[in-house]
């Protein structure tokens, strides 16, 4: 407080520094804004005592790009587990490219720019409040899926994936066009579609966990609280995302080949047999295709299936069934394990999303070869 205080009544420094990330400055570039406070905690006691004594303070540029650095760690990229290091690397180098945004329709642009400004909402709430149990994680658990995202910089640069994937779409969607791509139309929609599901899951999980924490502190003796309800609705609604996503990312793996009128097959099986007959042999051997097909095949979904549709529910024993939190203590709710679950599926949809725009990477550098060196690309 006395910092605050100290800065904005007597050295006169406005309560933020703002920096841009990378080297051009262009629509879409991430402004960094961190507090002065939080700069001048970083100087040396020498350096503030005279500061004070001339009343005037100018912060080194070394010691902004710190602050700078530590802030937009937090706010966009993560820990370690979340891949925030090579992400930091991956799109300092996109951020000093110069852009192309020419083959953008105005439906694009309006598509992309909703998506960024949901990206910043997302960010804005984790900055009010935020937990650690909502990291994805990926990076501890598919470090090889992880490794994608270094080429996939060239036509579909990934952000984040500390809650979500966020992915740069204007930049995609210009990629998409440029490429001359048939199925454009389609393809852009369904990305568009698709990215709006992850960041409706991170909305509604940040959601979830504050309902968890409430409910544990409230609970007391009461028979059911509102809030318990709302838990079981924003649950219901993730699962509902996640199968839908999933669904989705089936129809843009088609898309990205040609292959049409996915969504209009009734069964699961007959989508994954259209796939398999209609992907080029040298694009299944691809360890990420194959990761893919993996996690979507029919009897790795029946948990995620058994939420959504309501099998668990006939039995009786659901944990989404009010009967199972009237008059239950908070410890003994099954909220948390819920969570988790939730939290894990978001983690592993966003794994097979990043092995989807690796497989449209590949086809986008095959029809528009890119004119640098892959050892220009950061590691």
């Amino acid at each position: 407080m006395f910092s605050k205080i100290l800065l904005k009544y007597i050295l006169r420094i406005e309560p933020e520094f703002c920096m841009h990330f990378g080297t051009e400055l262009q629509k879409g570039s991430p402004i960094i804004y961190f507090s002065s406070s939080k700069v001048w905690d970083k100087e040396t006691l020498a350096k503030k005592i005279k500061s004070i004594f001339s009343l005037k303070y100018i912060p080194t540029e070394e010691i902004l790009e710190i602050a700078g650095k530590e802030t937009i760690m937090e706010s966009i990229f993560g820990k370690k587990e979340d891949y925030a290091e090579e992400l930091y690397r991956i799109n300092f180098w996109h951020n000093s490219q110069k852009w192309e945004f020419d083959k953008l329709t105005e439906f694009d642009i309006k598509r992309a720019d909703a998506i960024a400004s949901l990206a910043v909402l997302i960010r804005t709430k984790h900055r009010e409040v935020t937990s650690k149990y909502l990291h994805l994680n990926i990076a501890e658990k598919s470090i090889d899926i992880c490794i994608l995202l270094h080429p996939m910089v060239i036509r579909t640069p990934v952000v984040s994936i500390q809650y979500y994937l966020e992915l740069h779409c204007a930049f995609t969607f210009n990629e998409i066009r440029k490429a001359n791509y048939q199925e454009a139309d389609d393809l852009i929609s369904y990305i568009y579609e698709l990215q709006y599901i992850q960041q409706k899951i991170a909305l509604t999980l940040h959601e979830f966990l504050y309902l968890i924490d409430y409910n544990e502190k409230q609970k007391g003796t009461s028979l059911l609280l509102r809030a318990e309800l709302s838990a079981i609705i924003c649950a219901e609604t993730v699962f509902s995302y996640l199968k839908a996503s999933i669904e989705k990312t089936i129809v843009v793996i088609g898309l990205i080949y040609g292959i049409k009128n996915l969504e209009s097959k009734k069964t699961h099986k007959s989508k994954l047999d259209a796939l398999e007959n209609g992907i080029p042999e040298n694009s299944k051997k691809q360890f990420y295709y194959q990761f893919i097909m993996e996690f979507i095949k029919s009897e790795n979904l029946d948990e995620l299936n058994n939420f959504r549709t309501g099998i668990l529910h006939k039995k009786g024993i659901s944990d989404l069934q009010p009967h199972n939190y009237v008059g239950k203590d908070a410890e003994s709710l099954p909220l948390k394990k819920i969570f988790e679950i939730l939290v894990e599926q978001q983690s592993k949809n966003t794994a097979v999303l990043i092995g989807t725009y690796s497989l449209l990477t590949d086809e986008l550098v095959k029809i528009n070869p890119p004119n640098i060196s892959p050892f220009e690309i950061p590691l």
